[in-house]
């Protein structure tokens, strides 16, 4: 896990699906040598797989490198990159869990299928499915599997709705992803307030033990 450069990117916005509060969803990221796409938002933690390393919060997850039977390589990445599928040691769906949330997760993904989907989880308890159409479409591509295309897809979460796992879904070969980006949540003003008055309460039970 390393964190890359980031610069301004085109917000082309769109939704789908639901929810108690709408997040947003882009495309645009930031060409580099070897990785395809990596995210232009800036703050972001990226996670890219170049340590051919699942993080522990990722769960099915599987990591290949280059073109091989049922999955390709990214275009222009030439650096390992996580896959979901129904053979060749993959699995789907692959979940990435964040346990404080996230305002911000970002992801590169080549050659777009119909059969692959995403599902974002909130902690508010809503989820939004953006279908591979959807996904390829926020970068006007079309969904046919075209191993020529690749798009970095950003997703925003609204205000109070936290992003709280990321699962990714194909019902073919395959769902091949690199560069997750990602920025912690930040706590709402309530909880520095439900915080300061708990680090009061203890100050005061501290004094009255002297």
């Amino acid at each position: 896990m390393k964190l890359l450069p980031s610069m301004a990117f085109l917000a082309l916005a769109a939704a789908a699906g639901a929810a108690s509060a709408v997040p947003t969803f882009t495309s645009g990221g930031t060409a580099l040598a070897g990785e395809g796409l990596v995210t232009s938002v800036a703050g972001a933690t990226t996670i890219d797989f170049n340590d051919n390393i699942i993080p522990a919060n990722y769960s099915g997850a599987t990591i290949f490198s280059g073109t091989t039977g049922n999955h390709a390589a990214l275009p222009n990445d030439t650096s390992p990159y996580m896959s979901a599928g129904i053979s060749s040691n993959q699995s789907s769906p692959v979940i990435a869990t964040f346990t404080g949330g996230l305002s911000y997760f970002g992801f590169y993904m080549g050659s777009p299928d119909k059969y692959n989907s995403v599902q974002y989880n909130f902690s508010d308890q809503s989820s939004i499915t953006m279908t591979g159409t959807q996904l390829a479409a926020l970068a006007g591509n079309p969904a046919n599997g075209d191993r020529s295309l690749g798009m970095y897809i950003n997703a925003f979460a609204s205000q109070g709705q936290n992003i709280t796992s990321v699962k990714f879904i194909s019902t073919g070969n395959a769902f091949e992803t690199d560069n997750h980006a990602l920025i912690s949540a930040v706590p709402e003003p309530g909880t520095y307030a439900m915080l300061l008055v708990g680090l009061g309460l203890m100050g005061f039970m501290l004094r009255r033990k002297t």
